[in-house]
């Protein structure tokens, strides 16, 4: 049936017809782990040119889903991966022995490079990563911390961090960006100097209260060459031993910024959209908005749904998917003369 589907995208003219003067192209690298369902990649939303590696964890394990009583008396099962939370990972599989002084010891507060869990993917050409989007928070504990490196040759050579972004709450501050210490200055071990904190999961909070978006290299952004492999090790930390202390991660995503192309006769390209499937909202990242910019979005049989104007100036826009019934749709960005569009599912 999803074939069927799709196959109409590509056969309504009234979409996919007729020249425009430029566009902007998919992203040169767009890749993400919603780890709703398992810790692969989308394939659906992976840019040409990717090859994902194997997600892995170090020192840290993933849920076992049995119901863990935790301090309010209240008895919860955290799955493993959900379209709620995501994936749900801990010290150990009850969600509990973070504490340094449970046995065996644990890292409690205390963010190591040496635990992690790592996302990385190979390129096979020139590309720009630009940022790390990622929802993250821990579930019944509000000590949950965290920071954060990547490296181009998978740590073989290499290893760098991310030194400022954008949190829950705004800019993040110096001295809470996620970052150890000086790059080369620390043991390969040495604990986070600059701990970035992770708000407490509450099922009724809006993934926007949970979303970080850190920047690779500063403005610059960060050149791959063919074969890159640029790996992501998210190192975790939670100041309590109880059960039930799991964090709580879903759709990490690196990108790049959109592009634009170079004047063309062409009829659409594609738009690099998250999450994709989507539930109850869909984030779609473009270049800065003009006055007239709107994302539309339409049925598979070309009839326009709805259409939300862009915030000028803007680098993004967010819109509510909660009334479409679940299935296939065209998301469009219009912008005068320039459009770009993507294919998605909503389940």
């Amino acid at each position: 049936m999803k074939k069927q589907l799709l196959a109409a995208f590509l056969l309504t003219g009234g979409l996919l017809a007729g020249p425009v003067t430029s566009a902007f192209a998919q992203t040169p690298v767009f890749v993400q782990w919603p780890l709703s369902r398992s810790n692969a990649d989308s394939a659906a939303v992976r840019s040409a040119g990717i090859t994902p590696g194997t997600t892995t964890l170090k020192h840290f394990v993933v849920s076992n889903g049995q119901p863990v009583t935790i301090s309010t008396g209240n008895t919860m099962a955290y799955p493993t991966y959900s379209k709620a939370m995501g994936q749900a990972l801990g010290w150990n599989a009850a969600g509990g022995g973070w504490s340094s002084g449970a046995t065996p010891p644990g890292p409690g507060s205390t963010v190591r490079r040496g635990n992690y869990e790592e996302f990385s993917f190979t390129t096979s050409g020139a590309a720009q990563a630009d940022s790390l989007i990622f929802t993250c928070s821990v579930a019944n504990s509000t000590a949950g911390v965290m920071a954060l490196t990547y490296s181009r040759t998978g740590f073989a050579t290499d290893s760098a961090e991310f030194t400022g972004g954008k949190g829950p709450n705004g800019v993040l501050a110096a001295t809470a960006n996620g970052t150890f210490t000086a790059v080369g200055s620390a043991p390969s071990n040495a604990a986070a100097a600059n701990r970035l904190t992770l708000p407490s999961y509450d099922a009724t909070m809006a993934g926007s209260t949970r979303t970080f978006r850190m920047a690779f290299n500063g403005a610059n952004g960060l050149a791959l060459v063919a074969g890159n492999k640029l790996t992501v090790r998210m190192h975790f930390g939670v100041g309590s031993s109880s059960d039930g202390r799991y964090v709580l991660l879903k759709n990490v995503t690196v990108k790049s910024k959109q592009v634009a192309l170079a004047t063309r006769a062409v009829a659409s390209t594609n738009l690099g959209v998250y999450p994709n499937p989507a539930q109850g909202s869909l984030t779609v990242p473009h270049a800065a908005a003009s006055p007239a910019a709107q994302v539309v979005v339409y049925s598979t049989t070309g009839a326009r749904i709805f259409a939300q104007a862009a915030q000028p100036g803007s680098l993004e826009t967010t819109v509510r998917l909660d009334a479409l019934a679940k299935g296939l749709y065209l998301v469009e960005y219009a912008d005068g003369g320039q459009r770009s569009t993507a294919r998605i599912v909503k389940d």
